[in-house]
């Protein structure tokens, strides 16, 4: 900390400022500069000294004439300490308030020379005073510290599971292995190196999650620790305050992305029938992922807190938009099928804006996302095109099949398709056919004229919205459950989990919504039909803020309602 203001040591001399590490050695010399980094003052000599190490070049000091007789270092005009992460030797001493950033120099040069409220800290501190927020965003700070050392803990201890999975799954296939001769070497080899595949890629993708969860936590500590320390510098406490709420912002996406995640796992499964046809196969059983849910019931009806629309039409569109079908990628991005425009946009609703669009060869009828880099959409053209969601989507793959597409929803490497008729087929996300699902246990018709499929990840069932028979329920393997009606919902289209045990399913002739609880019953009209919305072709919800958003016929507005 600097020291100054008519200091006396070991000589009779008497100065305004006297050396700081001087002082530190019981010498008494004058301070000629003031270094505002390091809040301490200098000799001429002790400056030369300064100077003289690469990592201080860039430090800030100040003459001799702004630290005189009639002002003290309370009275120096407030300047940031902390340096540019791009521009090493700049301090961040400006603020962008069209962008609620701080900043340095070059980074305004850079980035930010068509906005116009661009300030020095020092003069918004003048203006605004001190924050008086600091100890609030402290305490977010920590919170959020806390939420990523229980991530860690749970990766950690996710490992020795993998491992654990890895031993199980390697047994069951040694007991497959006793029933063959030496002819399945080859073939034990090859199942090997899928197991340890499987294993790898688990045990790098928690490694990297929890790498990822330990630098978060660290730069968090940092600016709990910056915060702290800023101490009556309300400069650096505004540096510190804006790096801080950023850090909070981009974090706590991750973090509570991370939370929500379910834990995985793998089984080996033997084949019975290896003895008579192992020279067909390539190996000798299959390495399947298990997804464990961690998912906690929502056992309440949701309420509506605040609508609000979006237009999502864009110059390229040949007309008013007609959505279809919806969905959330894992980034929170809403994925919207564009009947009339033949094109997938992807729409940010923090932004209000419509990201990017991917035309497609014929008119989409549904989304849904395989995984958080791959989606699907059925075509009227009776095909499954694969959309890559990297920096700009665009279309991978296509599976050509031999019947109509309307509904899609892909859950654990298997892929649930209705034909807008009788039947529900699941494919492999190759495109080779599983099963073909139409009959309840009775052999009745299931399906009068199918729509949407989902899943709900609590439960582990699958829905089905038919226009006739309501909302259907089956498990993973397509057998069938039962099926809702009410007088309540007319023509069912859409549906969707809001992943804890709740189906929300959109009527186009009832003009609502309406939320069906874990037990299969109606809890209630979510969205009534005062809201004055048209004839409904989609409902997708987004869990973390809780939110659906709907999609009505013929509308260039989607529909956004906040619930709780």
């Amino acid at each position: 900390m600097a020291s100054g203001g008519l200091h006396v040591h070991t000589s009779d001399e008497i100065f305004d400022f006297t050396c700081s590490p001087c002082a530190e050695q019981n010498k008494n010399r004058e301070a000629v500069r003031y270094c505002v980094e390091c809040q301490d003052y200098y000799c001429q000599s002790c400056t030369d000294m300064h100077k003289m190490f690469p990592a201080m070049r860039g430090h800030k000091l100040l003459n001799k004439a702004d630290f005189n007789s009639s002002s003290h270092q309370q009275n120096l005009p407030p300047v940031p300490t902390e340096r540019c992460h791009n521009h090493k030797t700049k301090l961040m001493d400006m603020y962008c308030r069209d962008h609620d950033e701080v900043c340095c120099t070059s980074c305004v040069a850079e980035n930010h020379r068509s906005c116009v409220s661009v300030q020095s800290v020092t003069d918004v501190i003048k203006k605004s005073g001190a924050s008086n927020k600091t100890d609030a965003l402290i305490q977010q700070l920590n919170t959020l510290i806390n939420v990523c050392l229980e991530i860690k803990t749970t990766k950690e201890k996710d490992l020795p599971e993998i491992d654990l999975a890895k031993e199980t799954a390697l047994d069951e296939m040694k007991k497959q292995r006793k029933e063959l001769d030496t002819l399945l070497d080859e073939l034990e080899n090859a199942t090997k190196k899928k197991i340890e595949n499987e294993h790898k890629k688990l045990s790098d993708e928690s490694a990297e999650k929890k790498q990822k969860i330990t630098e978060y936590e660290s730069r968090l500590q940092k600016r709990v620790s910056a915060l702290q320390s800023s101490g009556s510098n309300e400069a650096q406490q505004f540096v510190s305050e804006k790096l801080g709420r950023k850090d909070l912002f981009e974090i706590s996406e991750v973090a509570y992305r991370f939370t929500r995640e379910n834990k995985t796992s793998f089984e080996f499964y033997g084949d019975p029938k290896l003895v008579q046809v192992f020279s067909g196969i390539e190996s000798l059983g299959e390495v399947k992922r298990q997804v464990i849910s961690c998912t906690t019931p929502v056992q309440s009806f949701y309420q509506i807190n605040r609508t609000r629309e979006q237009n999502v039409n864009i110059p390229s569109d040949d007309g008013t938009c007609n959505i279809w079908s919806s969905c959330f990628d894992d980034n929170g991005n809403l994925l919207l099928a564009d009947y009339k425009n033949i094109s997938l946009k992807r729409v940010s609703l923090q932004t209000a804006s419509v990201r990017d669009h991917c035309s497609m060869p014929s008119r989409p009828r549904a989304v849904c996302c395989v995984n958080k880099e791959e989606a699907a959409v059925s075509l009227r053209n009776k095909s499954i095109q694969f959309i890559s969601l990297r920096d700009q989507m665009k279309i991978t793959r296509q599976v050509t099949l031999a019947h109509q597409c309307w509904g899609i929803s892909c859950n654990e490497g298997s892929m649930y398709i209705t034909d807008e008729g009788k039947k529900l087929y699941i494919y492999n996300l190759s495109g080779k056919l599983i099963r073909v699902v139409k009959h309840d246990n009775k052999g009745n018709d299931i399906f009068y004229s199918n729509r949407h499929v989902t899943f709900d990840r609590y439960s582990g069932k699958m829905y089905v919205s038919d226009v006739k028979n309501g909302l259907v329920s089956f498990n993973k393997e397509g057998t069938y459950i039962s099926s809702f009606t009410n007088r309540i919902l007319s023509s069912p289209q859409g549906a969707c989990s809001d992943g804890g045990g709740n189906i929300f399913v959109c009527g186009w002739g009832s003009r609502n919504i309406i939320q069906i609880g874990t037990d299969g019953k109606l809890l209630g009209e979510v969205v009534r039909y005062p809201y004055g919305l048209g004839y409904i072709r989609s409902v997708c919800f987004d869990e973390r803020p809780k939110r659906l958003v709907v999609t009505i016929s013929s509308s260039d507005k989607i529909h956004i309602f906040d619930l709780a």
